[in-house]
């Protein structure tokens, strides 16, 4: 009656609205109380995994791991399969499709040709701050998936302590297992925003590279300090990124990625300023431009193997 403007019992077509919605929770608690705990307990039993046995799938698993050694190699097919058998862990994956699609979105949207500045300075001084931005979603996406990824062993981690392999061994197999996701994410994010910002084609090689090398260093602060922070006994990975261990993770992700950017803003002000001026670099111009980008590559350095070290040493005291 009120869409159609017509006279009638207002009053009346309410209560039956609100009736029927009661209606409705009193017959769904009461299917639920017979349904729910079959469904719950069918859910959790072991299902025949399609996707892991396909022959494609050994395939380019085999593939990417053919240049391991044998004893990493079977930790890394191991826990390929592992995450796609689990579907609270490749479930994830369409949360991860929408936050690639979302961030891309925003990039194609932005009225760059209504700003005041030049839309050329504009262009790359978003895209050279977009490398910080990739930073933390990755980070983020390490949190998740890297980072939780010695704890996922679960009690069952005494099996590696008596295996064939050792600790160090174990860490990196979790570290290149990791690798190459969190690398391909990466890429996706920083050309293709760059491709949308139509940046120049030094800055489009300059971020691309960073990227790449800064995700070395993400992966290795999160396997590293994710083993210095084991927490076997968990039941929600998901928790994981909120400890203790998660949080000291995030703190030195933001710090690494911080300096990377930081390192890299005076030799990235000089070389545009020399191009758009046509005035050639002096001698102290460049080398003070290489020991930037030589520091940036000592701090990715560190940022792999330091943390590394310490989880394979923290690890080794718990066998001991």
């Amino acid at each position: 009656p009120l869409l159609q403007n017509c006279p009638g019992n207002h009053v009346f077509f309410f209560l039956l609205l609100l009736s029927t919605g009661l209606a409705l929770i009193v017959i769904g608690n009461y299917l639920s109380s017979y349904l729910y705990y079959d469904g719950w307990s069918k859910a959790q039993e072991a299902k025949k995994s399609t996707v892991s046995k396909t022959r494609v799938i050994d395939r380019l698993i085999t593939f990417f791991t053919r240049y391991f050694s044998p004893q990493i190699r079977a930790l890394m097919i191991k826990d390929i399969k592992t995450f796609f058998r689990d579907t609270t862990q490749w479930s994830q994956l369409f949360l991860l499709a929408a936050l690639v699609v979302v961030y891309l979105y925003n990039f194609s949207v932005l009225p760059l040709d209504r700003s005041p500045i030049p839309t050329f300075y504009l262009q790359n001084l978003i895209s050279f701050l977009n490398m910080g931005l990739a930073g933390f979603v990755l980070s983020a996406v390490a949190a998740r998936f890297a980072f939780p990824a010695v704890s996922l062993e679960g009690p069952s981690f005494w099996i590696i302590g008596t295996s064939p392999i050792t600790i160090r061994g174990f860490l990196w197999s979790k570290f290149f297992t990791n690798l190459l996701p969190l690398l391909v994410l990466a890429e996706i994010l920083i050309i293709l925003s760059n491709y949308l910002l139509k940046v120049s084609s030094f800055m489009m090689f300059l971020s691309s590279l960073t990227v790449f090398f800064m995700t070395f260093g993400i992966i290795g602060l999160a396997i590293g300090i994710g083993a210095s922070y084991p927490r076997f006994k968990v039941e929600n990975v998901a928790k994981m990124a909120t400890s203790f261990g998660g949080a000291v993770y995030m703190i030195f992700s933001m710090i690494f990625i911080g300096l990377i950017v930081i390192l890299e803003a005076w030799p990235v002000y000089t070389i545009f300023m020399s191009q758009i001026t046509r005035h050639p670099l002096h001698l102290s111009q460049w080398i003070t431009i290489w020991l930037s980008f030589f520091s940036v590559g000592v701090i990715n350095t560190l940022a792999v193997f330091l943390p590394m070290k310490v989880g394979v040493m923290k690890l080794s005291e718990m066998e001991k």
